[in-house]
């Protein structure tokens, strides 16, 4: 139990080193010359930043310019500082209150596009709701359950949902396809729409200016084949946060533990069964501790802790052996990869991880032995750090 418990001091005391920006409430005055990537319970961010913004957190404002691209995944998102090139959103509810330079992709379970919004590229939606109310100066393609077009998109619109409002202009083509669709006194058509709705022909009442409007049975697909559209589209929608969020994950992960990793990845291919042994025991074992730790009243707290942190470790497993696996490649390769490099082909390893799961049975176990691997190789280092520490003592 000691040594368990000298094992997690140890290994907190690493982890401690890289809580600076994970802090519950963040607030960003001071100018950032370069990328920036931070996760918190409250992030507010009031300063130019000069490179990408990669924020995770409950809540996220951002109120100032970021002059490349907005990576964000979160609760409620809000943004109000102008974005000089690409947004990559998702969360619960996201607000677009601001002028972005390039493409918009977006995620989420509510999304408002102000009437101050103005997007000088695409707009690709995947949410339950959206409202826009702003500029769209490239094209929309949106699956959603309720849209309500309230703004102006001056170039083509392919929007797909259970209902459709539109009360604003589209100066391209047209593709409506969804259950209801609701033409607006204020809605304009410049040009030729193709729809379908599950009630029949659409009055489009004087929207319609040297423009025409087709019943296109194409767009239909019968009631099952809809509900079958809705769950891919919420499939991919997760998928898209998954991705984001996982991004994130790992490049904290990479900010606090990166050294590390690098250190000990070289051993990675070294005793592989010692690391499943020790991946092993660290999985199912650690368990037990805890449970141990609960029987015994003075014990709780620290169980809750090791309970806590084991969670973590459990759900982020594919990411941490993922980063592990990509500083391995590195240098077994003789490589010099940037830190986005890294990033990104970590999260490549972590989605094959992760999709090996849906196979059934050999896919889980698969995952399990890759990451016990990983983890294995941890501990096992860890411990003959502490070793190494007692002999010096």
């Amino acid at each position: 139990m000691k040594t368990v418990l000298l094992f997690f001091t140890f290994l907190f005391s690493i982890m401690a080193n890289g809580q600076q920006e994970k802090n519950r409430d963040i607030n960003i005055t001071e100018h950032q010359k370069d990328d920036f990537y931070m996760a918190g319970e409250n992030i507010d961010v009031n300063a130019i930043i000069d490179g990408d913004l990669v924020l995770a957190g409950s809540n996220i404002t951002v109120k100032d310019t970021v002059h490349q691209d907005l990576i964000v995944a979160g609760g409620e998102i809000i943004v109000k500082g102008f974005i000089k090139d690409d947004i990559r959103a998702a969360g619960g509810k996201l607000t677009i209150d601001a002028e972005v330079g390039d493409d918009i992709i977006i995620a989420g379970g509510e999304v408002l596009i102000t009437k101050n919004a103005i997007i000088h590229g695409n707009l690709i939606n995947f949410s339950g709701d959206i409202e826009m109310n702003g500029q769209i100066l490239g094209n929309i393609k949106s699956y959603s359950g309720e849209i309500k077009i309230n703004g102006t998109i001056e170039k083509e619109a392919e929007l797909n949902a259970e209902k459709i409002y539109i009360d604003g202009k589209i100066n391209g083509t047209s593709k409506l396809a969804a259950e209801s669709i609701t033409i607006g006194e204020n809605a304009i058509f410049n040009n030729n729409v193709n729809y379908w709705s599950e009630e029949g022909s659409l009055d489009f009442k004087n929207s319609l200016v040297g423009a025409s409007a087709s019943f296109d049975e194409s767009l239909k697909g019968d009631r099952e084949d809809f509900t079958l559209k809705s769950f891919g589209i919420a499939a991919i929608g997760f998928w898209i946060f998954y991705l984001l969020s996982a991004f994130l994950v790992i490049l904290i992960i990479n900010w606090a533990f990166g050294n590390f990793l690098h250190t000990i990845s070289a051993n990675l291919d070294t005793n592989i069964l010692r690391n499943l042994g020790y991946g092993a025991i660290y999985i199912f074992g650690i368990p037990l501790v805890i449970l141990l730790l609960f029987l015994i009243i003075i014990g709780i707290p620290i169980g809750m802790f090791l309970g806590g942190f084991y969670l973590f470790s459990l759900l982020f497993g594919h990411l941490v052996t993922a980063l592990l696996c990509t500083y391995f490649l590195e240098t077994k390769g003789s490589k010099n990869w940037d830190m986005w490099t890294r990033a990104f082909i970590a999260l490549g390893i972590a989605a094959v991880i992760r999709l090996t799961t849906f196979i059934p049975f050999l896919g889980s176990l698969l995952a399990f032995i890759v990451i016990a691997i990983g983890y294995g190789l941890i501990v096992y280092t860890l411990f003959q750090k502490k070793k190494a520490l007692n002999f010096e003592t």
